[in-house]
């Protein structure tokens, strides 16, 4: 194969000729030597000697492609280079650029995280130092101070958020100011989310603190009768120390006094046990003592009532025991008269048909002058009984008899002397009864037969 050109030998399927550089085509390579090589005449000699290059062809017209391709090659090889070199450098200077921004980041984090430090705020400040640590890996005074925050927030309770830290701080500032001022209520607002937020922050303090808002406001309840909800607070007192007594006694009390309450006017026998339980532990809590006297009476009353006479006596002798009035004296005389008659002799009950009396009522006439027992008198029927004779004793004084009128009723008025006195029914089989009268009372009694 010839190159097409310059008829120089090619190697087998050749694109480029080596000796000028021409492009070949293929199919168009020569198969023998160019026509006009062979038109010079090869000189003889003894020696083989390399064939001159014809010159028949001028140096303008030959192509100098293969020179141009490698200064080409040269050319865009050197501005990939340029380009390559040019990135370098761009990158090179944006990469100081944004560490120099950084480290000046880094020391605005950094300062501020020695602010926070001095306040004690050490989630702040620590948020701040590892900031700087990340803009600048070689801020080593970032670092150490990173390091001393770590240590100083591993002491605390309890690591809380910088944001939940402001908020229980504060929170536990204003409970102090509320206990200054006596403001239980706002004590217990106030630390009760600082346990919502942080229970374990200032745990003993504010259980303290907390002790003695709940117990304070609780005694606050009892005085203004909310004694439900004084329970509740002194519940409370015991969740967080359960050895309190003062609260374990504030709650034992409001709660007999509950339940005698809860007795009242429906089970006497049950509001006295409460309320005598309550008066013998705090005799001055709340009106403990009026409360047990009046159970007293009222029981004793409506034993009277259902002539339970020895029963009603023991009542008023409790009654009398805890405010003596004559009023209740009276009452109790008769009652007590009354146990006496039912029991008889023997103890045994009075035979049947024996008119049994009994003390009804004391008033109080309001003159001071005056002194009177009247009665009424009934029949086996309930009717009462008419011109029946009514004697009067006191010692070996008697007056005269008096005679009962058409609604049974008997009076003796005028009484002189503030004793004792025995009624007596003159004309009919009765056991007597003993009155105790006094200056400015009407005592009334009554006579029925025993069934």
């Amino acid at each position: 194969m010839y190159c097409n050109e310059c008829g120089a030998k090619l190697p087998v399927d050749a694109l480029l000729c080596p000796n000028c550089g021409n492009r070949q085509l293929p199919g168009e390579h020569r198969q023998a030597a160019p026509e006009r090589l062979q038109s010079v005449p090869q000189p003889v000699t003894d020696a083989v000697a390399e064939p001159e290059r014809p010159d028949t062809v001028p140096d303008s017209e030959r192509p100098r492609g293969c020179g141009w391709a490698m200064l080409a090659g040269m050319g865009a090889g050197l501005a990939l280079l340029v380009i390559v070199v040019l990135g370098i450098l761009g990158v090179y200077q944006g990469m100081q650029e944004r560490t120099r921004v950084n480290r000046a980041a880094a020391l605005e984090h950094y300062q501020k995280g020695l602010e926070q430090l001095t306040m004690e705020h050490y989630e702040l400040a620590g948020a701040e130092f590892e900031l700087a640590v990340q803009l600048d890996p070689k801020n080593r005074d970032a670092a150490n101070k990173l390091a001393e925050v770590g240590a100083l927030i591993s002491s605390q309770p309890t690591a809380t958020s910088s944001l939940r830290y402001q908020a229980v701080l504060l929170l536990y500032n204003e409970a102090r100011a509320f206990y200054n001022q006596g403001d239980w209520e706002g004590v217990i607002s106030k630390l009760e989310q600082v346990r919502s937020l942080e229970p374990d922050y200032e745990r003993e303090s504010i259980a303290q603190l907390l002790v003695e808002a709940y117990h304070n406001t609780g005694v606050g309840l009892v005085g203004a009768d909310r004694l439900e909800e004084a329970i509740r607070y002194f519940d409370q007192v015991l969740e967080l120390r359960p050895a309190e007594d003062a609260a374990r006694d504030q709650k034992r009390w409001a709660s007999l006094y509950l339940a005698g309450l809860g007795y009242w006017g429906a089970d006497w026998q049950g509001a006295i046990e409460s309320f005598a339980v309550l008066y013998q532990l705090n005799p001055g809590y709340k009106d403990a003592l009026q409360r047990l006297y009046a159970a007293h009476l009222s029981y004793a009353d409506a034993l009277l009532a259902e002539a339970d006479w020895c029963a009603a006596r023991d009542h008023y002798d409790s009654s009398l025991a805890m405010i003596p009035t004559e009023e209740v004296k009276v009452k109790r005389e008769g009652a007590a008269q009354n146990c006496v008659v039912a029991a008889g002799p023997a103890g045994t009950p009075a035979p049947s048909g024996t008119f049994v009396g009994r003390l009804l009522e004391v008033q109080d006439v309001g003159t001071e002058t005056a002194m009177m027992i009247r009665g009424y008198i009934w029949d086996a029927d309930g009717e009462p009984a008419s011109n029946v004779r009514v004697g009067l004793s006191a010692w070996d004084w008697s007056a005269p008899p008096a005679l009962t009128s058409g609604e049974g009723v008997f009076a003796f008025d005028g009484l002189g002397n503030p004793v004792t006195y025995t009624v007596t029914l003159l004309d009919m089989p009765s056991v007597p009864l003993s009155v105790k009268a006094d200056w400015s009372r009407l005592v009334w009694v009554e006579f029925r037969p025993q069934p």
